[in-house]
C-alpha cells in the first residue's frame, strides 16, 4: 500500500521545499492528525535532532521516517560531494556519516539531492574528471551505509539545480557505475516535470532501482495546485509495483497546515479516481 509521508525540519530553512519548521515534535503531531504515515526529516547536522527523541516520536505516534533529507548542508555550509577540492569533498562524506549513523539507528533511508552539487562550466574532460570524483565519494558514503543497513537514494535535480544528475536515466546510470546494493533512485515530480519528455515512461523505466518519491505539483506546491497528472502518476506506480512513501517536499503555501491538507486530499482522490 502506497503511504504519504510530509516534510519536516528543526531549522528555519527560508525558502525550502519543507512543510514544517522548528519544534519535530509537533511535526509528528500534525502527520499524525492529518492522515499521513510518515515525516521525512531535513537535517543540516545529523545532531540537530536527538536520536531518543525521534525514536520516542515516532513509536507514540505510529509514523515511520523514510529518509533524511542533507541538502541544507549544501545550501548552508557549501558542501558538496562534487567540489574540486578534495578536502571539501571528505568533509562532506564525514558530514554525510553522522546522517548515515542516524538513519541506522532511526531505520530510514538518506538523501542524495543538492548535497551531489555541480561540475560548473569547464572543459567537458575537467567535468568529466570531477563528475567521476563525485560519483566515488558517493560509492564511498554507500560503503559507510551498507554494513549500518542504510539506504542510500540519489535523487536527480533540475537543470536549474544541477548540471550532471537531471533525469532518472541519468541517476540510473550513477547507480549503474557505482554498482552499490544499497544506491537507490528517488524520484520528484517537481523535477521530472522540467526534465522528463514522458513521466510515466521515465518511472517505468527506472522500476528496478526506485526507492522513494517525491510528489510535489509542477510549481512546487502541494499536489492539486499545478498541472501535474497525479491520478496518472500514481496509476504508473501501483503498476509497476511500487510499495514506498509518496512524500510532500513542497512549499508550505498558504500554510504548512492547508498544504498538507491540500496535498493529502489530493493523493487520496488520485489513488480512489485509479480504484473506480
Amino acid at each position: 500500500m502506497l503511504r504519504i509521508a510530509i516534510t519536516a525540519t528543526p531549522s528555519p530553512a527560508p525558502g525550502a521545499p519543507i512543510l514544517l519548521r522548528g519544534d519535530i515534535a509537533d511535526a509528528f503531531r500534525e502527520a499524525a492528525e492529518l492522515g499521513c504515515q510518515g515525516v521525512e526529516l531535513h537535517l543540516r547536522r545529523s545532531e540537530d535532532v536527538d536520536v531518543r527523541a525521534v525514536k520516542r516520536l515516532a513509536a507514540d505516534y505510529g509514523l515511520e521516517i523514510p529518509t533524511l533529507g542533507t541538502g541544507m548542508a549544501a545550501v548552508e555550509d557549501g558542501l558538496t560531494l562534487s567540489d574540486p577540492d578534495a578536502a571539501v569533498r571528505a568533509r562532506t562524506v564525514e558530514r554525510l556519516r553522522g546522517h548515515l549513523e542516524l538513519a541506522a539507528e532511526i531505520g530510514s533511508a538518506v538523501t542524495i539531492g543538492s548535497i551531489s552539487g555541480r561540475l560548473g562550466r569547464g572543459e567537458e574532460a575537467q567535468r568529466r574528471a570531477q563528475r567521476a570524483r563525485a560519483l566515488e565519494c558517493l560509492a564511498e558514503v554507500c560503503r559507510v551505509g551498507e554494513p549500518l543497513g542504510v539506504t542510500v537514494l540519489l535523487e536527480p535535480l533540475n537543470r536549474y539545480e544541477c548540471d550532471y544528475l537531471n533525469t532518472l536515466a541519468d541517476g540510473m546510470s550513477a547507480v549503474a557505475e557505482v554498482g552499490a546494493p544499497n544506491l537507490k533512485l528517488l524520484a520528484d515530480t517537481f523535477h521530472m516535470n522540467i526534465e522528463e519528455a514522458d513521466l510515466a515512461a521515465s518511472l517505468t523505466a527506472a522500476r528496478a532501482c526506485l526507492g522513494h518519491v517525491h510528489l510535489a505539483d509542477s510549481n512546487r506546491r502541494a499536489p492539486g495546485h499545478g498541472h501535474l497528472d497525479f491520478a496518472a502518476i500514481l496509476d504508473t506506480l501501483e503498476g509497476m509495483g511500487y510499495q514506498g512513501y509518496l512524500s510532500m517536499e513542497v512549499f508550505p503555501v498558504p500554510d504548512a497546515r492547508r498544504a498538507i491538507q491540500d496535498g493529502v486530499a489530493a493523493i487520496r482522490a488520485a489513488l480512489e479516481s485509479r480504484a473506480k
